[in-house]
């Protein structure tokens, strides 16, 4: 299973294919994962795991074709004292912890204590994305996480931010330094008390540092999937988020740039690809100005040389001469 501080990768398809299931089994069992796999696939299984330590929380995803994954009595000795938030992303997925046993839909969550004896079972396969949070942190935040345990987690809007944020986690690819997994962690595990509900001393911390980040990335995601809109605005992002505008401002405020000029720097970053690639020599300057979001060359010529200190056609012309070089 290959490791490193950032990322942990790993799939059956590392595995020889004529003892595939025989050699996961072992491999589980070597890794101290405290839990066996009993396989559906009609003897095709495929699992791919991946794993991000974050301090006290991890973020993990498992896509797998149908089995079952178990956790007795007999695996407890091997387990840490953890609680999993999970999110079904293919399913349906069935979960029995804690006395529980419900199947749950793409989309619902469930929490699981991590001590106490688990079965998870994808009748058609799944797709499941959760983060483990040390039982210690969480207590400290929740009150009493252990009596939620094997159940729904309510739908709301801290879910879908948790959710989200697990989707950017995934997005990234640099490799990301001490400090920032510190604090991805921190904001991991501020969403997930969000979720199941922290105390009242816990509540103000909880929405002033993950879940004011999780916003954020959120108005982020929202600005990068829409930005080649020219109606797109500050309304705009508000009001598919359920956010007030000026509360949007603040939140750019805490960056250091405005949301208008957040935006056009999508918008000249796009425009500025476009220009330096060959595949899109065909268009006119005055076409990617327009496909990238903007309603006007002139005002798009003069943004683009103040942000980059040259001209739209001077970059595609340096470009062009690099490529013929």
């Amino acid at each position: 299973m290959p490791t490193s501080p950032q990322i942990l990768r790993w799939s059956t398809e590392m595995l020889p294919e004529r003892t595939r299931f025989s050699t996961l089994r072992e491999e589980f069992a070597r890794q101290n994962l405290a839990l066996d796999v009993i396989d559906h696939s009609g003897g095709r299984p495929r699992i791919d795991i991946t794993y991000v330590p974050l301090g006290a929380v991890g973020a993990c995803s498992i896509v797998a074709t149908p089995a079952e994954f178990i956790r007795d009595k007999h695996h407890l000795k091997n387990s840490n004292d953890d609680f999993g938030l999970n999110i079904v992303k293919a399913g349906p997925v069935q979960f029995a912890n804690a006395g529980q046993e419900r199947v749950y839909d793409v989309g619902s969550a469930c929490l699981i204590d991590r001590g106490r004896p688990l079965r998870v079972f994808g009748r058609r396969g799944g797709s499941v994305r959760f983060v483990i949070v040390q039982a210690a942190a969480l207590k400290s935040l929740v009150a009493h996480p252990e009596d939620l345990s094997g159940r729904p987690v309510r739908h709301g809007p801290a879910l879908r931010l948790l959710d989200g944020y697990l989707r950017a986690l995934a997005s990234l690819r640099e490799p990301r330094s001490s400090e920032l997994t510190s604090t991805i962690g921190v904001h991991l595990l501020d969403l997930v008390v969000a979720t199941l509900g922290p105390t009242a001393e816990a509540a103000s911390i909880v929405a002033e540092r993950g879940v004011k980040a999780a916003r954020l990335q959120a108005i982020l995601a929202e600005v990068a999937r829409r930005f080649s809109d020219p109606n797109f605005d500050l309304d705009s992002v508000a009001g598919a988020l359920g956010m007030s505008r000026r509360y949007v401002q603040k939140l750019f405020e805490g960056t250091g740039k405005s949301f208008t000029e957040h935006l056009a720097g999508c918008r000249l970053e796009r425009a500025f690809a476009m220009l330096t690639d060959p595949h899109h020599l065909h268009l006119a300057i005055i076409d990617i100005a327009y496909a990238v979001g903007f309603g006007d060359v002139s005002h798009f010529n003069r943004m683009f040389r103040r942000y980059f200190g040259e001209t739209p056609s001077g970059a595609r012309a340096a470009s062009t001469m690099r490529e013929q070089k």
